[in-house]
C-alpha cells in the first residue's frame, strides 16, 4: 500500500457513534494517544437512539456534555393499548430528580450529542481523526495492531499502529469479523418501520410528552415524542412484510394520518430497521476489543441500547489507561467482559421479552394497572470488585457537596474514597500510600447529601470506581485498610506488564 505515514497511537477507536466518541473522550482524560476512524465525514443526521437515563447523564456530565440537557425533553407516561385502543397498562416513566443527580429519563437528539463529542475529540486528537475513512485490514502482531485505513472519497491510504484497537463500529462490525467472534442469538429479532416527522402545527390529538404502544394488531404501532419538536412513529413488521412496500412515502402518510395530514409536517425519515438481540463472544482477543453494538445488541423497548454502550466505554477506558501506562497487567482487560456482559444481558433479556409480547397485548377485564417506573440497576459481574462485599458492583449515587457541586465534578474520572472523616483519617500510612499510588481522590466533604447517602447504605466509607460503580465499602478504618489493600492487589500486579496477558 502507498501510505503517506505511519501514525503511532495507544488506542485506535474504530466507529464514532456515541460509544466510540465516549471512549475516545475518556481515553483523553487518561492521557492516551488516540486515533478515531469512522466512515462518516459528518455525524449521522438520523438518530438511532432517542433515550437517555440518569446514569447516562452522569456520563455526559463527565464528558463535558451536560450543557445539552437544556435541549432534552423529560419523559411522561408510557401506555399500552390493545387493538381497540383499550388501556392494557400505564407506566409513569418520570421519576423526577434521582440519586444520580439528574432526572430519571430524557428524550434527546443523538446527532447533537455526537457533534459535540466529535468536536472535543478533534480538538484533542487533531491529526489522528479519520472522519470519512474506513479500516480495510486489522492485524494483531502480538506487539501491536496494524490498522490500514482508506479515505473513502479519495482512496488515499495510511497505516495506524496502535497498542490496542476497540471496535465501536456497530451491529455490522468489521472489527468483530477480524476477531472471528461467535454470536449468541437471543431470539428477539424483528423489523420496524421508523417514521420521524417535524410537525408544523401543534399535535393536540397526541398525548404531549407521553408515549404509547398499540399491540394485538397486525403491525403493532409505537408513538414516541423524541427531542422536541420531533415525533417518532414505529410499525413492527411481520416476517412476510415487504420492507420496500413499507418504505414508500405513502405508507408514512397513512400511518401518521390519524393525527396529521401530509401538509402539516416534514417527513424526516421512513426506513425499515432490523432490531437484533445478539451478544458477541469474546469481547476481547489479544489487542482487539469490542464495545457497544459491536459487542451486543438488543430490542429498543427499554431504551437501553445506547446507554449500555456508554457503560461499556466508561468501564473500559480507565482499564486501558492502566494497562497502557504499565500500571496493571493486560489481564485486567478481561474483567471488562466479565463485568459488563451479565449487566447487558439483564437488559437484553427484559427487552427481548417485551418485544416478543407486544403483538399479544390485550386489555384486562379489570381496571388496567397504573405502574410507577422503578430504576433497573443491575449489579456488575465479577471483576475489579471487592468480592467479600455485598454492595460491590452496585451503582453509586451522586449527591451534592457543601458547595453545591455534584460529586463527580469533584472526583473526576478516577477512583474515589468517600466517607466519615474520622474513619478516613484513621487509615494506615500504607493505605494512604496505596491511595496516592493509585491516584485515588479522597473526598473531604461528608455533609448533607453525601452523609445521608453513605450512612443510608449502613456503612462508614465507600470506594468508588471511575465508572461510578462501588468497588467496596467499609464500616471502620481497619475495614477500609482491607478494602484498599484488595483494590491494590486487584489492579496492581507484583510486576507491571505491558501487552496482552
Amino acid at each position: 500500500m502507498n501510505e503517506t505515514f505511519d501514525n503511532e497511537v495507544d488506542v485506535a477507536v474504530i466507529g464514532c457513534g456515541t460509544t466510540g466518541l465516549t471512549l475516545a473522550r475518556l481515553l483523553e482524560f487518561e492521557g492516551l494517544r488516540v486515533a478515531v476512524i469512522d466512515r462518516g465525514r459528518l455525524p449521522m443526521s438520523r438518530p438511532r437512539a432517542t433515550h437517555v437515563d440518569d446514569e447516562t447523564m452522569r456520563a455526559f456530565q463527565t464528558l463535558g456534555a451536560q450543557h445539552l440537557e437544556k435541549t432534552f425533553s423529560p419523559v411522561g407516561v408510557y401506555r399500552h393499548y390493545d387493538s381497540q385502543w383499550r388501556t392494557v397498562m400505564e407506566m409513569d416513566m418520570n421519576r423526577g430528580l434521582t440519586e444520580q443527580g439528574w432526572l430519571s429519563d430524557y428524550m434527546f437528539h443523538q446527532p447533537d450529542f455526537e457533534a459535540v463529542l466529535r468536536g472535543y475529540v478533534y480538538n484533542y486528537a487533531e491529526g489522528s481523526t479519520y472522519f470519512g475513512w474506513e479500516a480495510t485490514t486489522i492485524r494483531d502482531t502480538g506487539d501491536a495492531v496494524l490498522v490500514d485505513v482508506r479515505e473513502i472519497s479519495t482512496g488515499q491510504e495510511r497505516r495506524i499502529t496502535a497498542s490496542f484497537v476497540v471496535g465501536c463500529d456497530g451491529a455490522n462490525s468489521r472489527v468483530r469479523e477480524f476477531m472471528g467472534c461467535t454470536e449468541v442469538d437471543h431470539k428477539a429479532t424483528h423489523r420496524s418501520l421508523i417514521i420521524d416527522i417535524l410537525p408544523f402545527v401543534s399535535h393536540d390529538k397526541l398525548p404531549g410528552r407521553d408515549s404509547f404502544i398499540q399491540g394485538a394488531i397486525r403491525n403493532p404501532l409505537t408513538f414516541v415524542p423524541i427531542a422536541e419538536p420531533r415525533l417518532r412513529f414505529e410499525l413492527m413488521l411481520r416476517p412476510d412484510d415487504d420492507a420496500a412496500v413499507f418504505e414508500r412515502t405513502e405508507k408514512a402518510y397513512e400511518v401518521v394520518s390519524p393525527w396529521f395530514s401530509p401538509d402539516q409536517y416534514r417527513l424526516l425519515r421512513c426506513d425499515v430497521y432490523e432490531w437484533r438481540s445478539v451478544t458477541a463472544s469474546p469481547w476481547r482477543s489479544g489487542r482487539l476489543l469490542l464495545a457497544g453494538d459491536a459487542a451486543h445488541t438488543m430490542p429498543p423497548h427499554l431504551g437501553q441500547g445506547m446507554c449500555s454502550g456508554i457503560r461499556d466505554a466508561t468501564n473500559l477506558a480507565w482499564k486501558l489507561g492502566r494497562v497502557i501506562r504499565g500500571e496493571s497487567p493486560a489481564g485486567l482487560l478481561d474483567s471488562y467482559e466479565t463485568e459488563r456482559c451479565p449487566h447487558v444481558q439483564t437488559f437484553t433479556a427484559i427487552a427481548a421479552e417485551l418485544a416478543n409480547r407486544i403483538e399479544a397485548l390485550e386489555a384486562p377485564d379489570d381496571d388496567p394497572p397504573v405502574v410507577k417506573a422503578e430504576a433497573l440497576r443491575p449489579r456488575l459481574g465479577p471483576g475489579v470488585l471487592d468480592g467479600v462485599n455485598e454492595l460491590a458492583g452496585t451503582l453509586s449515587a451522586q449527591p451534592r457537596t457543601t458547595s453545591g457541586r455534584l460529586l463527580d465534578d469533584v472526583v473526576g474520572y478516577r477512583f474515589a474514597v468517600v466517607g466519615d472523616p474520622v474513619t478516613v483519617s484513621r487509615m494506615s500510612s500504607d493505605t494512604k500510600a496505596m491511595l496516592d499510588s493509585l491516584g485515588v481522590r479522597v473526598v473531604d466533604d461528608f455533609s448533607g447529601g453525601i452523609r445521608e447517602w453513605v450512612t443510608g447504605l449502613g456503612v462508614a466509607a465507600v470506594v468508588i470506581r471511575p465508572d461510578r460503580y462501588l468497588f467496596g465499602t467499609a464500616n471502620s478504618a481497619a475495614e477500609l485498610d482491607d478494602v484498599v489493600a484488595r483494590l491494590g492487589s486487584t489492579v496492581v500486579p507484583p510486576i507491571a506488564v505491558r501487552g496482552p496477558a
